[in-house]
């Protein structure tokens, strides 16, 4: 009965790593920075113009290099698309600049007008960038709508930004209407309002913006689909909020245990630069306690980051069928940001293909897909995309939907 019972679980073992296809990165920092410092010698002697098809070369190579049950995808923009684009988009981008210093209403109504243009910019952005990217002959696509983008990328934001900080206000503003005596338990209920609401907004704007792009997305004619928990999005958040008062409390025990603590206080209480020059201590206790600042700041990004990418991902499925997967871990992409930021700083940026290298080749050993690919078809969409201002002018004022 034993060697039953271990025949069926090897067999469905053997089903599930099966029905699980992982991604794989095959680049290499080396051959990537010969094809990364033509990019930028050729863009600089041509003044820019080389810029786009340094752009396609550089996509080439990644997406070329990404393969996934044993077919690599491929980017399809041409550089003409990008160039026409970029040239439009320099120009929205100095005439934005010029308005701005013209005179403060104008560049209020310039950036009231960027701001309304957001959406409109992220959705055609996101639209080319999948349109351009094939996988086995088949195109990705981006259906979301334009109400869906300005409810999930406009309306939303600024609601959540009018009751966390109008409610904020609001409570200190009305205890100080009260009495002044009371300003202290005014300015304590103001920081629990302000630190509930914010966590309760950040998981109801995120879920609808995640939800609408990836609910959005097509391959083919198959459609993407996740069914998120604003709950799952309030335990990430209140945890990583958790993990940052924790360590700053123990953080400030360990410093007024060892008198550290007075010394920071006297430097930022006004220490003189000759009490500075001659307490070097002092300034090694003010560098460590900045780059501490930094390294916690790190350390709740990447849990953030892990966590909520984790959660999507696995709550996403392609056409009903496919399940997509994320098995991330806080210290692995911890490690990852923190020894690119050292390979960056040590090499002057001249380690940057080798950071990207390290975080595509990163990311794709994390991400797989559950289900049987040899049963699974998509048709090809006959949409196309004969221009890429939208995605330029969106990049040129730094608007991106990235999600993953």
């Amino acid at each position: 009965m034993s060697q039953v019972d271990s025949s069926s679980n090897s067999v469905a073992l053997e089903k599930i790593s099966q029905s699980k296809s992982q991604f794989k990165f095959h680049g290499n920092g080396s051959e990537f920075f010969g094809i990364w410092i033509v990019n930028i010698l050729l863009s600089i002697v041509t003044l820019g113009i080389y810029s786009a098809w340094a752009k396609v070369r550089t996509n080439n190579y990644f997406y070329g290099n990404t393969e996934f049950d044993g077919d690599r995808f491929e980017y399809l923009a041409k550089p003409m698309q990008i160039l026409i684009g970029r040239i439009i988009a320099i120009f929205a981008l100095i005439a934005w600049s010029v308005l701005n210093s013209i005179h403060p209403i104008v560049a209020i109504v310039s950036a009231i007008l960027l701001m309304i243009a957001v959406p409109f910019l992220a959705v055609r952005n996101t639209r080319f960038d999948a349109r351009v990217t094939r996988f086995r002959n088949v195109r990705f696509d981006f259906q979301g709508d334009y109400a869906g983008a300005y409810i999930s990328l406009l309306l939303k934001p600024l609601i959540a930004y009018a009751v966390v900080i109008g409610g904020t206000a609001a409570i200190v503003v009305g205890v100080k209407a009260i009495s002044d005596s009371m300003m202290s338990v005014g300015i304590g209920l103001a920081v629990l309002f302000f630190v509930a609401a914010g966590v309760l907004m950040y998981a109801w704007v995120t879920v609808g913006f995640s939800q609408y792009i990836v609910n959005g997305y097509r391959y083919g004619g198959k459609a993407f689909s996740a069914k998120l928990a604003v709950r799952e999005y309030i335990k990430i958040a209140l945890t990583a909020a958790v993990i940052f008062a924790v360590i700053m409390v123990g953080l400030a025990a360990v410093a007024y245990a060892s008198g550290i603590a007075s010394t920071l206080m006297a430097a930022f209480g006004g220490a003189s630069g000759e009490e500075l020059q001659n307490n070097p201590s002092m300034l090694m206790y003010i560098f460590a306690g900045y780059f501490g600042f930094l390294l916690l700041i790190f350390i709740v990004a990447a849990y953030v980051r892990v966590r909520a990418r984790n959660y999507l991902f696995n709550q996403t499925k392609l056409d009903g069928e496919l399940q997509l997967a994320s098995a991330m871990t806080v210290a692995s992409f911890f490690g990852l940001i923190l020894t690119n930021l050292l390979i960056t700083l040590f090499t002057l940026g001249f380690g940057h293909a080798w950071v990207a290298v390290r975080t595509a080749r990163y990311m794709a050993s994390v991400t797989a897909v559950e289900g049987d690919l040899s049963q699974f078809n998509a048709d090809d969409h006959n949409a196309n995309t004969s221009t890429a201002i939208a995605d330029e002018v969106a990049d040129a004022f730094d608007i991106n939907l990235g999600i993953i």
